[in-house]
């Protein structure tokens, strides 16, 4: 007759490292996104609020007092307001080209993240430092998010006919166009300002 049991000996209890890696990985949070510091080389605005305008698109004039009781409740720096009286006049309109949410979102890249996400849960429950695992998290999201700029399941609206050739504005000054009909691809600089920051706490 076979015994299904045996004698088993713990050489190290775990338990406390086990439950601080847990801890620890409960409070972390994994941003990815641009810091609302680094400015665009070619306005003065920063890549933050341009990466806004390009997710929300620059509305006109009409449009714009309509949203206004959502933009008290939320925030409207005036570097939009600026942006858009500027740029968002009824002659021409920027269509929304949603980068963060629908990359992320995306089959094939949100797969990628959730293995990755295994490995760091696993790190935890064998006790160990979840910090490099969740850097590893960080840098895909990052990686998916600049990719994205050049995948065609973006589904963005090329670039209108006047930002490929440029525009005379109705003052008579002439903007340059830029010779592409890929939306948001000019020096590289906005989609490189892309980055992560792992932090302890909510965003």
């Amino acid at each position: 007759m076979l015994n299904g049991f045996t004698n088993v000996s713990i050489t190290k209890d775990m338990t406390a490292e086990i439950k601080k890696s847990l801890e620890d990985l409960a409070k972390k949070t994994v941003c990815i996104g641009i810091p609302d510091s680094t400015e665009h080389p070619d306005s003065k605005i920063t890549n933050a609020q341009l990466m806004y305008i390009h997710t929300n698109g620059v509305r006109n004039n009409d449009m714009i007092k309509e949203m206004q009781h959502d933009v008290n409740e939320k925030g409207y720096s005036a570097a939009y307001e600026m942006y858009v009286h500027e740029h968002g006049s009824p002659l021409f309109r920027v269509p929304p080209r949603p980068i963060l949410e629908p990359a992320i979102e995306y089959k094939e890249n949100q797969e990628q993240i959730v293995e990755i996400m295994k490995d760091t849960v696993n790190v935890a429950l064998d006790g160990g430092n979840v910090q490099p695992e969740l850097e590893k998290v960080g840098m895909q999201g990052q990686n998916i998010a600049r990719d994205w700029f050049t995948n065609p399941a973006n589904n963005w609206a090329p670039n209108a006919k006047s930002t490929i050739d440029g525009w005379m504005s109705p003052w008579g000054e002439f903007f340059k166009g830029k010779g592409s009909d890929q939306p948001l691809i000019d020096t590289g600089e906005f989609r490189k300002s892309i980055t992560y920051v792992v932090k302890d706490g909510d965003i």
